[in-house]
């Protein structure tokens, strides 16, 4: 159990995360454990969690004016976590797999299919310059250069998580303006 000594300063350091980004950085810090070992005993793999323990932090960090002190921040930290696992669990049922693909595929397919091929390319290509600076960045990097997670981080001077998010929110709106273009 935390001392009424940690819970105050943990309640102090909160109400200045909008106004000093060190104090965020020591709630983080003094967190990040805890919030990744919950979030790693609820799902599948460590890079999952990592993303899900970054997206833990970045709501914090975003919605830090909706803290109150009716509870501990841990408190708060850690239902931030559970509705991220929820979330993560909820996207990951949608996902659809085919029941049967092909074997083989048409190493020549016909001219209709490659005209739509390419009109598919320019779809993608003008919606993935639509998407914001960071975003557009991050999917760029990933799939046109064919960089790594980690070579990304290197280069754009985020975090792991951070990048895999970009990309997994990237990759979200691609595919709902995708199925848009296809009503």
């Amino acid at each position: 159990m935390l001392s009424d000594s940690v819970l105050g300063d943990d309640m102090s350091l909160a109400f200045r995360v909008k106004r000093d980004e060190e104090a965020f950085a020591e709630l983080y810090r003094r967190h990040v454990c805890a919030i990744f070992q919950f979030v790693r005993s609820k799902v599948p793999s460590d890079d999952t969690a990592e993303d899900l323990t970054a997206q833990v932090f970045f709501k914090a960090l975003r919605s830090a004016d909706t803290y109150c002190a009716t509870g501990s921040y841990s408190a708060w930290l850690f239902a931030i976590a559970r509705n991220c696992i929820s979330n993560w669990y909820r996207m990951r049922c949608r996902v659809v797999t085919l029941a049967e693909t092909p074997e083989v595929v048409d190493p020549d397919p016909c001219p209709a299919t490659a005209v739509v091929d390419v009109e598919s390319r320019e779809d993608v290509l003008h919606a993935v310059a639509e998407l914001p600076d960071t975003q557009r960045e991050a999917i760029t990097l990933r799939y046109m250069h064919d960089l790594s997670i980690e070579e990304i981080a290197d280069r754009t001077g985020r975090t792991s998580g951070a990048v895999r998010i970009l990309l997994h929110r990237a990759r979200a709106r691609l595919r709902n303006e995708y199925e848009g273009r296809q009503d």
